[in-house]
């Protein structure tokens, strides 16, 4: 009996305590600086968004290092890595005539694995990264293999560079991404927008390879995003690096042209001058080094001069319609037929997210379809028109999965392709 009432009172006891210690917590939380509060909330919300910014860079990154283990295990069959690309063609990779040597260092033995990286247009920038311009080479524009020629000065290997830039650009192009996607939905939606975006096979190979398009979608997602933002000066020189990376960037113009005019903003039009200046500086470059400052249109002319490819995309299209097939100078696959549709389609799409992001997305993809010969690449240029993935609002992680799932095994495909090598756009 006696060692029951001390229990009770030792529960008495315990439970009393515990009710202090909570009523003592809650009027210290009632105590607590609104300020000290709203820091506490800011630091969960910082923390748990960054979280969530982490999720697909850790997709792509697990995606890249698992596909270049496989093809790096499947290019050494006999024991000994090598791919088509590691052949030097005289035709890409320039020679000194008079001792028969290669110009540009390749890859060492001990970074043989950078060729899993390095396909068809990749060789051009490390050329011009390397030599500087010569023709034809004007066609590549200088953002790009200036950067890689930055980096390489700093770490002394050029095609570790290219490397570097196209993946870290790569990565941050995602983050930006994501981050302008959640100005037009909510976290969760920009989220699995941005995981269908950076493991579409497209985006993923041309964003993998040493291509000029990560560096160019950064570029314009960057002033995009800086520009809704009212960084104007940051916006402006962002969209100048993506107009010298690739020419159609200067297309990111108009959309702030257009929310300027109808805001009354006038002013702020100065800043669409930069951009503007920076163009005209490479215009001023070419015409300084060869005479003519339109050397890149004539050097895109060589490239892409051939029986085959000289017709636009929308050329073909109404020549074989009232000429017939048989009468048009290029046949058109109707696989990119249906492709570009499908791209069309997610065009016209985007009116519903911004219309300012609509007038950029319609005229970058218009001029593509009239003035790009090579209809094949035209698949590539689609991808990178940044607007047509803010349409994908979903809330369903089982879709985002499947996709990812499908996406992947076809990502490999074409980057085992383009190591063959077998265009792929």
């Amino acid at each position: 009996m006696n060692r029951r009432r001390s229990c009770n009172c030792v529960c008495a006891r315990t439970s009393s305590t515990l009710n202090t210690s909570c009523e003592t917590s809650l009027i210290k939380d009632n105590l607590m600086p609104s300020s000290r509060k709203r820091v506490c909330a800011s630091s969960i919300g910082k923390w748990v968004r960054i979280q969530r910014l982490c999720y697909p860079l850790a997709v792509v990154i697990v995606i890249r290092v698992v596909g270049a283990a496989y093809l790096f295990h499947l290019f050494s069959a006999d024991g000994r890595f090598h791919t088509p690309w590691m052949d030097a063609n005289p035709n890409l990779i320039p020679m000194d005539i008079k001792s028969n040597l290669i110009r540009i260092p390749l890859p060492s033995t001990s970074t043989d694995w950078l060729w899993l990286f390095n396909a068809f247009d990749s060789i051009h920038f490390q050329i011009i990264a390397t030599l500087g311009y010569e023709h034809p080479n004007y066609a590549y524009l200088p953002g790009y293999p200036a950067l890689i020629r930055l980096v390489g000065m700093v770490i002394g290997n050029y095609w570790m560079s290219g490397f570097l830039v196209t993946q870290v650009f790569a990565l941050a192009s995602i983050v930006m991404f994501q981050l302008l996607a959640e100005q037009y939905m909510p976290a969760r939606e920009a989220l699995y927008a941005t995981l269908v975006m950076s493991t579409f096979p497209y985006f993923s190979v041309f964003t993998t390879l040493g291509y000029s398009e990560s560096v160019f979608l950064f570029s314009i997602l960057s002033a995009w995003y800086f520009y809704k933002n009212g960084r104007m000066t940051t916006s402006s020189l962002l969209a100048g690096l993506a107009s010298v990376t690739r020419i159609y960037g200067f297309a990111i113009v108009l959309p702030m042209f257009l929310d300027i005019v109808k805001k009354r903003r006038y002013r702020k039009l100065i800043y669409i001058t930069i951009p503007a200046a920076v163009i005209c500086s490479w215009l001023l470059y070419c015409y300084l080094s060869t005479g003519d400052p339109f050397a890149s249109w004539a050097d895109e002319k060589y490239w892409t001069h051939s029986d085959l490819f000289w017709l636009g995309f929308v050329q073909i299209i109404f020549s074989q319609i009232f000429r017939g097939v048989g009468c048009s100078n290029c046949a058109l696959d109707p696989a990119i037929l249906v492709s570009v549709g499908l791209f069309a389609f997610l065009i016209v799409k985007t009116w519903q997210v911004d219309r300012f992001l609509w007038s950029y997305a319609v005229a970058l993809f218009g001029l593509l379809v009239f003035t790009a010969t090579n209809h094949l690449s035209l698949l590539r240029y689609a991808t990178f028109i940044f607007p047509i993935w803010l349409i994908l609002k979903t809330r369903n992680s089982v879709a985002v999965g499947v996709c990812i799932a499908f996406f992947i095994p076809m990502t490999f495909l074409l980057w085992l392709y383009a190591l063959t090598p077998v265009l792929i756009g």
